[in-house]
């Protein structure tokens, strides 16, 4: 690792006892309330600043970035309890993860209580905005929607765009995630784009999966439909408040109706449940959080919590492999130039898409087996 990169790495996992002592010439002693909230700036600056290292597709950034997640990955004490919110455009997925990070926040003890429930001392949220599929550009705006939570001394809010990876994510999402987890914070909010009924990637990031369903969201049928649902751990009808409030009740009804048709989750949580919660008016946040306490307490004890992350590890193994090689072929001259000959075939209807992405495979297999012959008789 470059000396830069050390010291992201060293200010990610510094602890505030650590930081204190190693900071103690640059910050007077007798002000410890103002050394605190300088290292915790300079620690959120930190991750900012790896956050952005990881995503970048520079060469070299992607080298410094692997290097990075494999130090943190070894060294990050314990992890955090990541909770997935999905959900279509305008279901209030932003506007209640803002409501209910300030509620936790404001209730922690600091400390997992007398019966071990869960108590975040700090939480992070990252936001996946939307790109567009013309321009590339997002506009990150969920941010805007969390002005509370982001000012939260104890919060840590990153935006960052989709940059068209369908699923709901983007590419580096659980590199992200495993940032926030080994800069101490405990929670970790994830935050898809609107999501259809098929986009399930986040199910691949996340411990628990929170489905955001606005009022008139659907009828029985509607809720019985495989997909997201079926990998959903809980279901939340948003904007049960004011005039809405009867549809979203209903819409509720319908969901519970659907719910007992699916298969059963593990021993402890047979069904998601269906709560009713309002952003507006903070309703149905304490029984939200609740219930993704005793999820936590499911998970934990029955040891599906282990054996889900060493499934997502390997998935998302796979995941960056077919990724590489997508950006080994658009990077290597002889194969783009191979590729744009393709395109054209396909547009003359002389080749079907499938037999072009079979001879590109094959040329990027004989690229990669040349590669090391080559380097071995050159050394």
């Amino acid at each position: 690792m470059t000396k830069r990169t050390k010291d992201l790495a060293a200010s990610i996992l510094s602890k505030s006892s650590d930081c204190c002592t190693s900071s103690s010439n640059r910050i007077s002693s007798s002000n410890s309330g103002v050394e605190k909230d300088a290292l915790v700036f300079e620690k959120r600056i930190a991750l900012s600043k790896a956050i952005t290292l990881i995503e970048s597709h520079s060469i070299a950034h992607t080298q410094q970035a692997d290097l990075l997640l494999n130090h943190v990955t070894k060294t990050r004490e314990k992890s955090a309890f990541r909770v997935g919110i999905a959900g279509a455009p305008g279901s209030g997925k932003s506007s209640l993860i803002e409501a209910l990070g300030t509620y936790i926040l404001d209730h922690s003890d600091h400390s997992d209580d007398e019966i071990g429930r869960f108590s975040p001392e700090k939480i992070a949220v990252v936001c996946v905005d939307p790109s567009s599929s013309i321009t590339g550009g997002s506009i990150l705006g969920d941010k805007t929607r969390m002005m509370e939570l982001s000012r939260h001394p104890r919060a840590f809010v990153r935006p960052s765009p989709s940059k068209g990876v369908l699923g709901g994510l983007t590419s580096y999402t659980n590199d992200v995630v495993s940032l926030c987890e080994a800069a101490g914070y405990e929670l970790v909010l994830v935050e898809t784009v609107g999501l259809g009924q098929s986009e399930i990637d986040i199910s691949q990031t996340v411990d628990m999966l929170v489905l955001i369903v606005p009022p008139g969201g659907g009828d029985g049928l509607q809720g019985a439909k495989k997909g997201i649902l079926e990998v959903a751990d809980m279901l939340v009808v948003n904007k049960a408040d004011g005039q809405l409030l009867t549809a979203a009740r209903t819409t509720a009804a319908d969901y519970i109706g659907a719910t007992h048709y699916f298969r059963s989750r593990m021993e402890g949580w047979e069904t998601p449940p269906v709560l009713l919660a309002s952003a507006e008016t903070g309703d149905g946040l304490e029984d939200l959080w609740k219930e993704i306490q005793r999820y936590r307490e499911v998970v934990i004890n029955t040891n599906a919590l282990q054996s889900k992350r060493s499934a997502q590890a390997r998935y998302w193994m796979w995941k960056t492999v077919q990724d590489l090689i997508t950006n080994k072929i658009k990077a290597d001259e002889d194969m783009k130039l191979t590729a744009e000959a393709l395109e054209i075939a396909l547009e003359q209807g002389n080749i079907a898409p499938r037999a072009a992405a079979s001879k590109l495979l094959d040329l990027t297999t004989r690229s990669l087996a040349k590669g090391p012959h080559t380097d071995k008789n050159q050394s």
